[in-house]
């Protein structure tokens, strides 16, 4: 049975994780548990999203977004 075409292209990214933390990963779902848990917890509107990529990608998002800083 063929797999589910995606519905957006995607990227190989890398994350690293230990040994444990990977089992962890597969045990609450894997790639498929971070995706639901993404859109579940997305803080904007899909538009704000595309629109950021539409103006230059990844790499906008980070010149565009000011860094979170922590509470003292």
């Amino acid at each position: 049975m063929p797999r589910p075409k995606p519905p957006a292209p995607l990227k190989a990214r890398f994350v690293r994780l230990s040994d444990r933390q990977f089992i962890i990963f597969n045990h609450l779902g894997g790639a498929g548990w971070l995706r639901e848990l993404l859109e579940k917890k997305d803080p904007f509107p899909k538009k704000y999203y595309d629109a950021i990529l539409k103006t230059g990608g990844p790499n906008a998002i980070r010149e565009q977004t000011p860094p979170i800083q922590e509470r003292v």
